[in-house]
């Protein structure tokens, strides 16, 4: 008798491996499974510009990045849409994490993380992108008929703002250029991953909140499936799914009932380490979560002989892990010998 229907993601071709440089981008659902590639070790860099929700705005901001390797191109589009709010400036194109009561302090903070990002992504080979919302916000525009798409409304007026939905055919269009120009932004051939994000946006209404994410889910199987001839190496990650069909309780959130929960992200990270990361990484993780927990043992009494030992020999197994694997384990062998 079945108490649940298990979802088994397509497993990826060309696995990621501990090597590998992952972007990730989008919904906070991003710095979830980002915050657990980085705990293992990967080199990460995780959503630069704050959580951004529409995708639309995400490839918009991307697009921006990759035509200028000094940020300037990224200033230049995002002058017009700097505001100040409670003594603190913001720009709507930014989460409001991107912020200083400083404009001028706030534009060099935005010209550095355009650099630091046209970099990673030069050098990356996985993007994960996560799906948010279909719902987008229009800027008004006074004495003008015309209204800019943001990423963030920083808690302005609604008055000022339109609010839609995403258009799914020219959403369909948008991404179909965007991959062509990441694929011809550098030599390495990208991985790109999508997921729709699991977190239910219940400011909308949950009627709402279903048809935005119907909509992101065919936009993101239409780009996956109509790809596959032209770009092989999108692929979809259902991590909407396993929340919604497979794990299908509110035992797997937040109290707030809106976010998963610690155990589900690590049910989803499970069966994405599983299916998407390569035997070496995944023979890495196994050794490395033992050590995880040795190195976040705190002895009552660290002068002890036998916490002595138990540091050596902790010291002697990281060591052993950094040969085997190549990768880079010195800060924790610093700390252990300090203690």
């Amino acid at each position: 008798m079945k108490f649940r229907t298990e979802i088994h993601p397509i497993p990826l071709q060309n696995k990621i491996n501990l090597s590998d440089k992952v972007f990730l981008m989008g919904s906070c659902f991003s710095e979830n499974i980002g915050q657990k590639l980085f705990e293992n070790k990967f080199e990460t860099l995780i959503n630069p510009f704050g959580v951004i929700f529409n995708p639309l705005s995400v490839i918009q901001l991307l697009e921006w990045i990759m035509e200028d390797e000094n940020g300037e191109n990224l200033e230049k589009n995002l002058e017009n849409f700097y505001i100040q709010y409670d003594e603190v400036f913001y720009n709507y194109h930014l989460h409001s994490k991107i912020a200083s009561q400083d404009k001028e302090e706030l534009k060099q903070i935005i010209k550095e993380k355009a650099k630091q990002t046209f970099e990673f992504l030069k050098k990356t080979d996985t993007i994960i992108l996560t799906f948010g919302t279909a719902f987008m916000y229009e800027l008004i525009q006074e004495n003008s008929d015309k209204k800019k798409p943001i990423s963030n409304c920083h808690k302005q007026p609604k008055k000022i703002f339109d609010k839609k939905l995403i258009d799914l055919e020219e959403a369909k269009k948008k991404f179909e250029n965007f991959i062509k120009k990441l694929n011809s932004f550098s030599e390495v051939k990208k991985k790109i991953i999508i997921t729709v994000s699991p977190v239910r946006h219940l400011k909308e209404g949950l009627v709402e909140n279903s048809v935005s994410k119907s909509i992101l889910r065919v936009l993101a199987h239409s780009i996956c499936q109509n790809e596959i001839e032209k770009f092989d190496n999108v692929i979809y990650f259902p991590s909407y799914e396993l929340v919604l069909d497979d794990l299908r309780d509110y035992r797997f959130y937040e109290t707030d009932l809106l976010h998963p929960n610690s155990q589900a992200i690590d049910y989803i990270w499970q069966k994405f380490s599983e299916n998407y990361l390569d035997d070496k990484t995944q023979l890495f993780l196994k050794k490395w979560q033992k050590i995880r927990s040795s190195l976040a043992h705190k002895p009552f009494f660290p002068n002890r002989k036998s916490h002595h030992n138990f540091t050596q020999k902790l010291i002697l197994d990281v060591e052993n892990l950094q040969k085997e694997f190549r990768i880079n384990l010195q800060n924790e062998i610093e700390l252990l010998k300090k203690q």
